[in-house]
């Protein structure tokens, strides 16, 4: 199987009409993905309150598009997922990750949802698999 991007990712294509459209950028180096988003009330699990399965989705993609954008190709196998605040409706959040591992079948990653003073939202430890 060959990954390859045509920019209609649902986390950050630019080009879904249906997606998160997360502007990202990578540092490389260090391994480290950045990025921003602000969810709208389309998002909306509970009244005001972002659903859940869109913060993963958040902490999902950046690990996995971390390690294709390194070269790293591979997709979820496993995510363990804390959520440790609610996500408001119309509230900006950064989301971060890093690799932790790379292994011959295996990558670690990490990730983590901030809001704006700092403050962990949801943070992800899983693990992708090369394909």
């Amino acid at each position: 199987m060959t990954l390859s991007d045509n920019n209609r990712c649902f986390g950050c294509g630019k080009e879904n009409p249906s997606g998160l459209k997360i502007p990202f950028v990578v540092d490389r180096k260090k391994k480290v993905i950045r990025g921003e988003f602000t969810p709208g009330p389309e998002y909306q699990g509970y009244q005001g309150v972002t659903h859940g399965g869109i913060i993963a989705t958040l902490l999902d993609e950046a690990m996995v598009r971390l390690a294709f954008d390194l070269g790293l190709y591979a997709v979820t196998a496993w995510m363990e997922v804390r959520y440790l605040a609610p996500l408001v409706i119309g509230e900006k959040v950064h989301v971060s990750a890093i690799i932790v591992k790379e292994g011959r079948k295996l990558v670690e990653a990490a990730a983590e949802v901030n809001n704006s003073s700092g403050d962990c939202i949801a943070k992800a430890n899983g693990k992708l698999i090369r394909v």
